[in-house]
């Protein structure tokens, strides 16, 4: 049904822009370009595995990659039509990088040959094709659309702006932007924004995409359906911005016996349950920024709660979040000094009928790990992080991350969910019985050199701990990339 909605929304805007004459009075005026070309180079020298179990200097690469999206929207007072086509390519990866348990993909270009086995890859694919309906404050979108959950509205102070893109949005849904072809969503959102609060809601299916050029179709045996409701802080008080969200997440395709679902549980007994996923999950989110002399501080809590089937078992897990940080706009740098602590349950008993691990559905995890070999399951992040603005149109950050699993009888997770019909979405390590993962520190810059142009450079160092050290004989990670982004 999905994939038939988005099939007539195509349809309905292609003849939109077939049969208007181009000549037609203010026909122009409606119409809007839609362009973006990014470009990137990677380096990756990852943990080494043994000898024995790879060619010498396979973890180590570099790989390019471009991304081009295109489309044009039209834009009329109660309603918006939307199209946009993307094509990406990824030349340079590493075929001898993919390796069978417990190593598994040797970095982020590993995961794209795995994916396809090629070492030059590209396609090009229906980012974008949705109808939007404005009445009376009311706004109801169908087709296929990005979406990410955490960033239903916008603050209007700009530090609670950068902790909602930051520190709260795509935790748990996302279109994984971070990677060269991202995911889209098929199905309907209807959301209405208001000064003093914002209601949403979405029913849809992910698309393929991710590390997956092949990203047409949607994934038609998993279904996300939720909502949220959104309160901002009144005039005259410290701004504050407060969440309640709520999500179904229903994935069927172990039903056909693939994928096999990653857990603690030995690898038999993950092959003989075929029974669904079923996970709820409810939750909320509070932040706040009030001046204090010449300093603003900022506060964080997010937190959820999840219930359900992972299969045979029940499905019981939780995870949260506390930050808390200080700025001073008028030093010099504007230096603001974040700290926190963010968990996510794990589980210490695989045989006890109840699967505990918190399972972040389809998340952007690299927004919250980006060295990105951990996410935010069965884990603690402990870090401290300093944003620096030297210039109005420059950002620093550099973060300390200290790692460890939460339990210590659970797996080291990795990913960002559902990419693809016969792959998980997530990948699972031993612990070996131990819980320090590691210690990791990065930094990055962000320039807007120009109105269209954006430059951004990251670096990050991972110097692995006890767990890594169980599955790979070298410690260490080095990750890091340069990137343009031209915009229309």
């Amino acid at each position: 049904m999905i994939h038939a909605r988005t099939r007539l929304v195509t349809i309905a805007l292609g003849l939109l822009l077939a049969t208007t004459p181009a000549h037609s009075e203010g026909f122009r005026d409606h119409l809007a370009p839609i362009f973006s070309l990014r470009g990137r180079i990677e380096s990756v020298d990852w943990f080494a595995p043994p000898s024995s179990a790879v060619a010498a200097g396979a973890e180590r690469y570099d790989f390019v990659a471009t991304q081009v999206r295109a489309g044009v929207r039209a834009t009329y007072p109660h309603v918006q039509f939307t199209l946009e086509a993307q094509d990406t390519r990824l030349w340079g990866l590493p075929s001898d990088a993919s390796l069978a348990a417990p190593y598994g993909n040797l970095g982020p270009g590993a995961i794209y040959y795995f994916h396809t086995r090629e070492r030059t890859q590209g396609e090009t694919i229906l980012k974008q094709a949705a109808a939007t309906i404005r009445w009376r404050g009311l706004q109801a979108m169908a087709g296929r659309f990005e979406y990410g959950e955490g960033a239903e509205s916008v603050p209007g102070d700009p530090a609670l702006v950068w902790l909602k893109r930051a520190r709260i949005a795509e935790r748990l849904v996302g279109p994984f932007g971070f990677t060269h072809v991202a995911r889209s969503f098929d199905g309907v959102r209807v959301w209405a924004d208001r000064p003093r609060w914002n209601v949403s809601a979405i029913a849809a299916r992910p698309t393929a995409g991710g590390y997956e050029v092949s990203a047409n179709e949607e994934l038609d045996r998993i279904g996300l359906a939720g909502g949220a409701v959104t309160a901002k802080g009144l005039q005259g008080a410290a701004p504050w911005d407060a969440r309640a969200f709520y999500f179904a997440y229903g994935d069927m395709r172990s039903e056909d016996g693939r994928p096999i679902r990653v857990d603690n549980r030995p690898l038999p007994i993950r092959t003989a349950d075929t029974g669904p996923l079923r996970v709820h999950t409810l939750g909320g989110h509070a932040i706040t920024v009030a001046d204090w002399g010449a300093a603003r501080v900022d506060g964080l809590a997010w937190g959820a709660w999840q219930t359900g089937d992972w299969g045979a078992l029940e499905h019981e897990a939780w995870s949260a979040a506390l930050e808390a940080g200080v700025q001073v706009p008028r030093w010099p740098l504007a230096p603001w000094l974040r700290a926190g602590v963010d968990v996510g349950s794990g589980d210490d008993d695989a045989s006890d009928g109840t699967h505990r691990t918190f399972f972040q559905i389809l998340p952007t995890a690299r927004v919250y790990a980006q060295l990105p070999f951990f996410n935010g399951t069965n884990l603690e992040d402990r870090f401290v992080q300093l944003v620096l603005t030297p210039h109005p149109v420059v950002n620093l950050r550099t973060d300390l991350h200290a790692l460890h699993l939460h339990d210590s009888a659970d797996l080291w997770y990795s990913g960002g969910g559902a990419t693809r019909e016969d792959v998980f979405g997530f990948s699972g390590q031993p612990s070996s019985g131990r819980r320090d993962l590691a210690r990791v520190v990065d930094a990055s810059v962000t320039a807007a050199v120009h109105r269209r142009l954006t430059l951004y450079g990251y670096y990050g160092r991972a110097m692995g701990g006890d767990v890594v050290r169980g599955v790979f004989a070298g410690d260490r990670a080095d990750y890091g990339y340069l990137e343009a982004t031209f915009r229309w």
